[in-house]
């Protein structure tokens, strides 16, 4: 029969396995482990701290997971995950921090500066939200902290596009808290507006396309527009262009080779084009390698539109 320190080391690690493969103070009391044994355990490196109050076992790796619940479980209500952190943690694509990142208000500065702690002065309605059991900030809240956090142009810019194609934020909402904080001297703020100015599509496709389009002084289209038919969704377009009533899609349409894609790409377009829609399609390459071919035929599409009726749409793919 086992004795009670191999029960009580078997009876911590299932209990850590059950709870994020993280030990409290409080689950090795209710195993029953004293506070000497508790002590003798670390002393021995069997169990090593993560965060106040909380440990993992020597034979289990410490994962980003591990570091975020152990933080957030010690900070509590006083704050949340903060900038890439934040962003990892709502599984936005940018790199694994190495260590997890938290904000809480410039009132509670003096909390002890166990972790990467950031202050701030700013906590709209909002800005807060629960994800897997975790306090941390909204992807926008987090997208402008990570600004401030001084990554390349090309990682904001992919974090920017990543987090409005898993919806959690929309540009709309990150360019009405970057407007609120003009002229108060945060910094990255220049840098994530110049970035947005090319947001707002769902690939790096759409965003190459949208920069073709500033740069040629093409009114900026409107994004992610859903076209409906007697209240049923027909299909989502990436682009529209109001004025003139066309639409652009720059999926790029991958991996649509099969007969299944085809037919459904094909009953899609019907589909458009029965509610008075013209659908014009351009591949990726043209996109990227001869963007002069793009412009030029929308010039046409453009210069037709205009004389055409002002009932009909037109829809450009990409």
């Amino acid at each position: 029969m086992p004795s009670t320190g191999v029960r009580n080391v078997l009876a911590l690690i299932e209990w850590a396995a059950a709870h994020h493969s993280i030990m409290t103070n409080a689950g090795r009391r209710r195993v029953g482990v004293g506070d000497w044994a508790w002590e003798r355990a670390q002393t021995d490196g069997l169990w090593i701290q993560i965060a106040p109050g909380q440990f993992h076992h020597a034979a289990t790796p410490l994962t980003f997971e591990m570091k975020v619940r152990a933080g957030a479980a010690w900070l509590g209500g006083r704050g949340a995950l903060f900038g890439t952190t934040a962003l990892h943690w709502l599984d936005v694509e940018v790199d694994e921090p190495a260590q997890a990142e938290f904000l809480v208000p410039r009132g509670r500065r003096s909390i002890p500066n166990w972790a990467t702690i950031h202050t701030t002065t700013r906590w709209d309605k909002g800005d807060v939200i629960n994800h897997n059991g975790v306090r941390t900030t909204s992807a926008t809240r987090a997208l402008l902290d990570y600004a401030t956090q001084r990554p390349s142009a090309a990682d904001l810019e992919n974090a920017i596009d990543s987090a409005i194609r898993l919806r959690r934020t929309a540009l709309s909402k990150v360019i009405s808290r970057l407007a609120g904080l003009r002229g108060t001297g945060r910094a990255g703020t220049s840098f994530l507006s110049e970035l947005l100015l090319d947001s707002g599509g769902e690939s790096h496709l759409e965003r190459r396309f949208l920069r073709l389009m500033r740069g040629a002084g093409i009114p900026r289209p409107e994004c992610q527009v859903i076209f409906r038919r007697s209240g049923q969704r027909v299909a989502r377009v990436d682009f529209t262009f109001p004025a003139t009533r066309t639409i652009v899609e720059v999926s790029g349409r991958l991996g649509h080779t099969s007969d299944r894609d085809r037919q459904r790409d094909a009953r899609r377009r019907n589909q458009l084009q029965h509610l008075g829609n013209h659908v014009i399609e351009f591949t990726t390459a043209d996109v990227i390698d001869d963007p002069d071919y793009v412009l030029a035929t929308l010039h046409t599409e453009f210069t037709t539109a205009r004389v055409a009726a002002p009932s009909g749409h037109t829809v450009v793919s990409v």
